[in-house]
């Protein structure tokens, strides 16, 4: 063997000791290091096996990193995608829920608040999405996907909130682009078949969500056409629905936060509940945040970290008031309402057998309170 060949060797064998050492692998016995940190069973349960190859396992990562390629991306095909904690078989109740199209409000009626109770006890839903939502795809375990809701941030994932959603209620038809889209405004609104001078008429289509977002290709004074996922032209009542560009300068005040809630009024809870047919309390507050075009975390304790501090004696409404759970931690989410009967009140999603109501600020004893308006 020449001096040159030996050095080339030599090189060799440093450089791939080198990269097994930052990749964690054992050069001897190829051992992948441990992971741990998982956020929930189902990640738990999408480890590899101990039969994988360790050396694929450590490098996959690395090849990820490089390419920096996003996950697939679908979109919500249903009035709302229901996300759950893990995939698999369902309540009979849940049926609902589970089909394409989805039956959200027959969904919430036909619980007893004991099968609401036990949503909450085992933590089985997530969140939920609104028809046309972005979501990537982060995996898969048979006809169920698990999704990144786009448009509800987590310190869980960077790509949104996860959970898993039945593969039939995800479509990969973007929507359209048009140069003005609607907002629901109501805490639900029929999208319908046809319109005329009077407004929009003909078959129900679809019960849509509060905060559902859809592309305009025609606006009057009584009815807004918009262009569905399957690229049918349908209708709204203008009333129904907030028309904005992509240069709308949006300006809510508090009082409009607040205006907007008080529509629901008695709306029963739903632990993860994110649409008008029901919300949880964090729902609640994203739902009515989200509309008029403000974005903040999907959950109470996330919602706690962000937006300017503010004294608890200096609160306006729409600012957000967080109430200290039996562990120590966040635990819920109200809304200051201001003055109502004379009182201080807040309006919350309270808990399951419960609707959405007003009650007095001094109700509660909070952690901390926080401002995302300015101005």
């Amino acid at each position: 063997m020449t001096g040159e060949s030996l050095r080339r060797q030599v090189v060799r064998a440093l450089l791939g000791g080198l990269l097994c050492s930052l990749l964690g692998v054992d050069i001897e016995h190829a051992t992948a290091v441990p992971t741990t940190g998982h956020h929930n069973a189902a990640d738990a349960a999408a480890r590899p096996s101990p039969g994988d190859s360790a050396r694929a396992k450590a490098i996959a990562p690395l090849r990820q990193h490089r390419t920096r390629t996003r996950p697939p991306v679908r979109y919500v095909a249903v009035s709302v995608a229901t996300v759950w904690t893990t995939p698999g078989r369902k309540r009979p109740v849940d049926a609902p829920a589970l089909s394409n199209p989805a039956h959200p409000r027959r969904w919430v009626a036909d619980m007893t608040v004991h099968q609401k109770r036990r949503l909450s006890a085992m933590a089985a839903v997530q969140t939920q999405a609104l028809y046309a939502t972005k979501v990537y795809i982060l995996g898969r375990s048979g006809a169920w996907r698990k999704i990144a809701v786009a448009s509800q941030s987590t310190p869980k994932n960077k790509l949104g909130y996860p959970g898993w959603v039945p593969r039939r209620q995800l479509t990969t038809t973007a929507p359209a682009r048009t140069k003005r889209f609607a907002v629901v405004r109501r805490p639900t609104a029929w999208l319908r078949s046809d319109w005329d001078r009077g407004g929009a008429t003909g078959k129900r289509i679809m019960e849509l969500s509060y905060d559902t977002r859809l592309p305009v290709v025609k606006m009057t004074s009584n009815y807004v056409k918009v262009v569905a996922l399957d690229g049918s032209r349908r209708a709204l009542h203008r009333p129904a629905v907030v028309v904005h560009t992509a240069r709308t300068a949006w300006t809510p005040t508090g009082a409009d936060i607040v205006s907007d809630g008080r529509q629901f009024l008695c709306l029963q809870y739903l632990w993860g509940g994110a649409s008008g047919f029901s919300y949880d309390c964090s729902g609640f507050t994203h739902a009515l945040y989200h509309r008029v075009g403000i974005k903040i975390p999907r959950d109470a304790s996330a919602q706690a970290t962000l937006g300017a501090r503010v004294s608890l004696s200096r609160v306006r409404r729409g600012d957000l008031l967080f109430v200290t759970g039996a562990s120590g931690s966040i635990g819920h989410v109200v809304m200051y309402a201001g003055k109502v009967d004379g009182r201080r009140s807040v309006i919350e999603a309270p808990g399951t057998g419960l609707g959405v109501r007003v009650v007095a600020r001094s109700t509660y004893t909070y952690q901390v309170a926080r401002r995302y308006l300015t101005g």
